[in-house]
């Protein structure tokens, strides 16, 4: 166990380090503050040149009019 005096010593030693601590001044705040990339990150938007777009003909089942064009997109292989 440690006596009273010690016990003392230790809280303000620990509070004068404390204070120190805070009282740090950063010349610049600026200087810390941190932008996100967002080319760093993995984005969820694809851009235009990420896609490409290709037509697929479907025909009716059962009788035979022009076919209809459907439009898928798809992302580029890389």
């Amino acid at each position: 166990t440690i006596s009273e005096e010690q016990l003392q010593a230790f809280i303000l030693k620990a509070r004068e380090k404390k204070n120190l601590s805070q009282a740090t001044i950063v010349p610049d705040p600026l200087s810390q503050l941190v932008v996100d990339d967002p080319t760093s990150k993995g984005s969820k938007r694809k851009t235009p040149e990420e896609t490409t777009c290709i037509s697929i003909q479907i025909p009716k089942k059962g009788v035979a009019p022009p076919p209809k064009v459907t439009r898928r997109c798809s992302p580029k292989p890389y």
